[in-house]
């Protein structure tokens, strides 16, 4: 009986680290991408459009290669929503529409804090 014990208890504490382990990896990625749309929207008050263009690219390519392996963590809808917005914030940052392309900046950052929120261990994420 007593090695049953111990044998749950390590499974639950294994799966226990793995979560942290998931939750740390998607924090670091989510926090990486949302510290380059802000250097994206630095660069959208300041009307330096081709410089935002450039690093939008950058993230989309990123992120594209980044979402293959986030997808196995987290709902792909989450991932698919923020290679939307990027897509709409390239198209207004090439037609060189700063205004509409604040709004979409906007929109890719909550897109990505909700990539973490989606997977985040929480209550109403567990029920």
């Amino acid at each position: 009986m007593i090695r049953k014990i111990i044998t749950v208890i390590v499974t639950l504490a294994f799966l226990l680290l793995l979560c942290l382990v998931e939750q740390a990896t998607v924090l670091r990625i989510t926090n990486r991408a949302l510290d380059r749309t802000q250097e994206i929207m630095a660069d959208i008050r300041e009307e330096k459009l081709t410089a935002g263009l450039k690093k939008t690219h950058d993230l989309d390519q990123s992120w594209d290669e980044l979402a293959v392996w986030l997808e196995m963590l987290v709902d792909h809808g989450a991932t698919d929503d923020v290679r939307y917005a990027l897509s709409r914030l390239i198209a207004a940052l090439e037609e060189e529409d700063a205004a509409t392309a604040m709004v979409y900046a906007g929109e890719l950052e909550g897109a990505i804090e909700h990539v973490y929120e989606r997977q985040a261990l929480t209550v109403e994420n567990i029920l």
